[in-house]
């Protein structure tokens, strides 16, 4: 098991890394709709606040279930968020 200040720190990096993203395309693709990357934006800051808040409340019982289980989220979060990015 990592340590929650580790797991919560890449959560932020990688949160980081979508919000980067996001404005690389709205800088080299002026024509995308602020309101469409609004969106995106706000869909990656509920994502970050939901992945840390989950890491404060971990069942002790099934703690490795747990952990497997925010990492598949995760994946799938980020994987989502790269498919709406990418096809602004």
């Amino acid at each position: 098991m990592a340590k929650r200040r580790i797991l919560k720190k890449r959560i932020k990096d990688i949160s980081e890394a979508l919000l980067v993203e996001c404005m690389a395309v709205k800088q080299n693709h002026p024509t995308v709709q602020d309101s469409d990357l609004e969106n995106i934006v706000k869909s990656i800051l509920m994502m970050h606040y939901d992945f840390t808040a989950r890491l404060s409340h971990v069942d002790k019982r099934q703690v490795r279930r747990f952990f497997a289980q925010l990492k598949d989220d995760l994946s799938v979060s980020t994987n989502e968020i790269i498919d709406h990015i990418y096809h602004l």
